[in-house]
């Protein structure tokens, strides 16, 4: 066992992850971080008026927005780059042949043990999805995870605007738009690594 995964591993020791994948699962990473830092500094807010502490909020708001709009150009960029150049084809077929169990058991080495490997679990749920679904359908589920990131900044930033005009403090719309975007790169961080597994199967 193992013997796709180890190959895959050693051209990603050779190549590293490729662009766009790799921009685009950075992207999403940030996503989580600017959430914790959004948090933070909305906690530390509430506690008192500080008009510093009011920007730096405006500020993570705008990145954060910013941030999912670059993500969701690299995804539509690389979408329409695939159609042109017959990519999903290649994908499909290398989906078809991918051993889900032989690759896991690779990626799974160096993991800190936990009873619910989520990073794990959810590398085999796109691999699957990709083989019963087709590589393309993957991306456009996971352009329409973005938009919905994206619909949720956007409730978390009217949220916010609401409470500091109001006092009202909002505690509850935090806590959901917070945890919507610390789950996303275990989406699409991760997905990164689905890809890859299939660009690098051959090499």
């Amino acid at each position: 066992m193992g013997v796709q995964g180890d190959r895959i591993f050693a051209a990603i020791e050779q190549r590293g992850f490729p662009d766009p994948w790799s921009a685009f699962g950075e992207c999403l990473s940030w996503e989580s971080a600017y959430a914790v830092q959004l948090k933070q500094v909305i906690d530390q807010a509430r506690k008192g008026p500080d008009e510093q502490l009011l920007q730096t909020v405006s500020d993570l708001f705008e990145k954060k927005t910013a941030n999912l709009i670059d993500a969701g150009k690299l995804l539509a960029d690389a979408l329409a780059e695939y159609d042109q150049n017959g990519m999903w084809q290649m994908l499909d077929e290398r989906a078809a042949r991918l051993d889900i169990d032989d690759v896991s058991e690779r990626w799974a080495r160096g993991l800190v043990e936990h009873p619910f490997p989520i990073a794990l679990l959810s590398l085999q749920f796109n691999w699957r999805y990709m083989k019963e679904h087709g590589v393309r359908a993957f991306y456009e589920m996971t352009s329409r995870y973005v938009d919905d990131l994206n619909a949720n900044t956007r409730r978390w930033a009217d949220a916010w605007a609401a409470e500091a005009e109001t006092g009202v403090i909002d505690r509850v719309t935090t806590v959901e738009c917070d945890l919507a975007s610390e789950e996303a790169p275990m989406h699409c961080d991760i997905c990164k690594k689905t890809i890859t597994a299939l660009l690098y199967l051959d090499r």
